[in-house]
């Protein structure tokens, strides 16, 4: 199955290795163009790809029911063989899909940022509430990239992102068809990501992961509040993990510049 990539190549001939940054659930690998900006204007030199989930910006789909591990599948496709060793970093579900990447083929990743990442103890079954029937309703066309950079810069959560951020989304996530422009991950493929979020059941395996990691929430966060996360790092053979004052799930998209300074202190 093909998966969409986007390539930072090193400014420099002496390369360090490969960052690989995976998004969030309903977004796409654009969204991580400012913390790219921002890494480079700290100095990080490192090779630098982005890409799509299945189903997300330019990746098509993958077979329905979505299995959560085809998203790591996908991952190792794009980070195996690369020279140098490759540092992992994934919010979310990217942050769950690279840790179960990690779990199918282990030394992948010579470390692992994960920002949030999505991965609970049992009880383990479909969500069928929440995010899953919000998502369902959400608007998905637009007359114009304007009309949908508005739309969504005054709703919800995307009201703190950096303006940056948004406009990356704006850039990646909509496609235009017959004079319209609609999300690239459809309401219902999103929606369906969030159902089988707790069917992976990568908790039980996340001792086999000896790389070191290390875990990050933000303070406000609703699903890594700190006793979740301190128990969540504690599964890892080898973990640290990190609290950002003042933000929430989504912090990567609201401050690329503090996300940035926290994967160039990871390196």
């Amino acid at each position: 199955m093909h998966t969409a990539m986007l390539e930072f190549v090193s400014p420099t001939a002496a390369r360090a290795g490969t960052l690989a940054l995976l998004h969030a659930t309903g977004f796409c690998k654009e969204v991580w163009r400012p913390v790219v900006e921002d890494l480079r204007s700290l100095g990080v030199q490192h090779d630098i790809v982005l890409w799509d989930q299945p189903g997300h910006g330019e990746s098509p789909r993958g077979p329905e029911p979505v299995d959560w591990w085809d998203a790591a599948t996908a991952a190792l496709t794009v980070v195996g063989g690369r020279p140098g060793p490759v540092i992992g970093v994934g919010h979310s579900s990217g942050g769950a899909a690279l840790a179960m990447a990690e779990i199918l083929e282990p030394g992948t990743f010579s470390g692992l940022l994960l920002f949030e990442p999505i991965v609970f103890p049992a009880p383990y079954g479909p969500y069928e509430e929440g995010l899953y029937s919000s998502t369902l309703q959400r608007r998905d066309e637009f007359e114009s990239p304007t009309a949908a950079f508005e739309h969504f810069g005054s709703r919800g959560s995307f009201k703190s992102w950096d303006e940056r951020a948004l406009r990356a989304y704006i850039d990646g996530g909509l496609v235009e068809s017959d004079g319209r422009w609609r999300l690239r991950c459809e309401p219902l493929t999103e929606a369906n990501y969030y159902r089988s979020a707790g069917l992976h059941e990568a908790w039980e395996r996340l001792p086999e992961i000896s790389t070191p990691v290390k875990v990050v929430a933000g303070e406000l966060s609703e699903t890594h509040q700190r006793p979740f996360l301190e128990a969540q790092a504690r599964r890892f053979g080898n973990a640290t993990w990190e609290v950002v004052p003042g933000l929430g799930h989504l912090f990567p998209m609201e401050e690329p510049s503090t996300t940035a300074r926290i994967i160039a202190g990871f390196l």
